[in-house]
């Protein structure tokens, strides 16, 4: 793709100026660097980086000067800056199809001037060439690398295909779920309820996704404080305009029972406040709960919940399930143990734990306010 990138996440001089977020990195297309033959890492974090870069374009003088290009955007920094070290896995600088995907990055140019040649004959007849020039480094006229790659290579594959590697600010989460499914983890001959809803409309709503296993795999914020706070923030997000939680959605197409293939929890009560782990009479773990632990304090059924087959159901308060089933002790059986629309069915719960149940491939969801219908 005629584009160089190097990627720093430290710093031992100067302040690292933390200019992208660093969303995966395939291990398979850096095998030279990181020793692995397949495999990927996604990052969560969002860790200090800072990426710069440079392209060029074949028999221009970019072309010409990329070695100069290569010392000002890898070198330099760290001679200058003191920039140092690589995203784990990934090379400090290489061709950008071997670099992690990032969001954005800063772009370099490297400019000759006044180059000359200059060829001496010895005495002996030997013949010996220097050359010189004046470099002039600058910043792609503003242009960051992305927008630059597409300037430089219009109208070229190259300028659409720099998308995979600079996917833009605040786009790791869609992006790596998107590549998570599609590359990774997706069964491609499966049917079309095996196919993810993240950001798209389902059952007239439009759904995030907020962790799931098998096919749908999304784990959720390393930190439980943080999932907690994220979780609670997405449900409690349509009370404002709608009067109550957001739904929460749980589809399971691997589930061996169909009402379990799609289960439509409606919270209806205030949640407690948090403490991580089991919940108890007083605190809950809102992640913990649906992913391991369904227990019945603060979660009891025509209570603090309803639950439903479909959308439809659930804001016609309509056809709620009767029968719930919780965890009594620390068993790591998940959302919804044993419960059944009219009688106790079992093997649908889900496990980020342990397994053994038909749900190994699942996916939560949240109601996304807007299209939303108030009850």
């Amino acid at each position: 793709m005629n584009t160089v990138m190097c990627c720093f996440i430290d710093s031992a001089k100067d302040a690292l100026v933390d200019n992208t977020d660093v969303c995966r990195h395939d291990l398979s297309s850096s095998p030279h660097s990181n020793h692995v033959n397949s495999g990927w890492s996604v990052f969560t974090d969002d860790d200090p980086a800072h990426c710069v870069g440079f392209t060029w374009e074949d028999g221009a003088a970019s072309d010409m000067y990329k070695g100069n290009a290569l010392f000002y955007a890898s070198m330099y920094q760290t001679v200058s800056k003191g920039y140092t070290g690589n995203v784990p896995g990934a090379p400090m600088c290489a061709c950008v199809e071997q670099m992690p995907v990032v969001t954005e990055a800063a772009c370099v140019t490297a400019t000759g001037t006044a180059l000359s040649y200059q060829l001496i004959v010895d005495e002996t007849g030997s013949v010996s060439a220097t050359h010189s020039v004046t470099m002039t480094y600058g910043d792609c006229g503003g242009n960051d690398l992305k927008a630059q790659v597409k300037a430089v290579h219009a109208d070229t594959a190259i300028a659409t295909d720099i998308d995979e590697y600079l996917v833009g600010a605040n786009n790791c989460d869609d992006t790596n779920a998107e590549y998570l499914n599609s590359e990774q983890l997706l069964v491609t001959s499966a049917s079309n309820r095996f196919t993810n809803i993240d950001g798209a409309v389902e059952q007239g709503m439009t759904w995030r996704q907020i962790f799931g296993e098998g096919i749908w795999f999304l784990p959720p914020h390393l930190d439980p404080a943080e999932a907690d706070e994220e979780m609670r923030t997405l449900m409690e997000a349509c009370i404002p305009t709608l009067g109550r939680y957001c739904l929460l959605l749980r589809k399971c197409p691997s589930c061996s029972s169909e009402p379990h293939r799609n289960i439509v929890y409606q919270r209806l009560t205030a949640f407690p406040a948090y403490q991580e782990g089991i919940s108890t009479a007083t605190t809950m773990d809102v992640p913990e709960l649906f992913m391991n632990k369904w227990r019945e304090p603060n979660n009891v059924i025509h209570v603090d919940y309803e639950l439903y087959t479909s959308v439809s159901d659930a804001l016609s308060k309509t056809n709620e399930w009767q029968k719930a089933d919780y965890n009594t002790n620390s068993n790591n059986y998940g959302f919804p143990r044993n419960s059944g629309p009219t009688s106790h069915i079992g093997n649908n719960w889900n496990s980020y734990k342990w397994g053994g149940a038909t749900a190994e491939h699942h996916g939560f969801y949240v109601e996304v306010p807007g299209d939303a219908t108030s009850v």
